[in-house]
């Protein structure tokens, strides 16, 4: 079973992402475990961090970093009555 794409991001401190899924749902997503990765470093810096769209339902920076939608909705904790859940 395909995730829902993502329909609205928003960056938060600390390397959160609040994203909002076209089912409605309400998650964070924390980037910083993918920092280490040679194409995720370039997020390190926030003017990067805060460079980016979302392309076919899913995140996509500037510099070519990217992960899947998958990925966003599985490692992501929900968001209810704003908090974490």
């Amino acid at each position: 079973m395909k995730s829902p794409d993502i329909i609205r991001a928003k960056v938060l401190d600390d390397y959160l992402i609040h994203i909002t899924f076209e089912n409605g749902e309400e998650r964070i997503f924390d980037i910083k475990p993918y920092l280490k990765y040679p194409v995720f470093k370039p997020l390190k810096d926030e003017k990067e961090f805060n460079s980016y769209k979302i392309v076919d339902g899913t995140i996509e920076w500037s510099c070519g970093a990217d992960l899947s939608t998958d990925t966003f909705y599985i490692e992501s904790k929900a968001l209810k009555n704003n908090a974490i859940m």
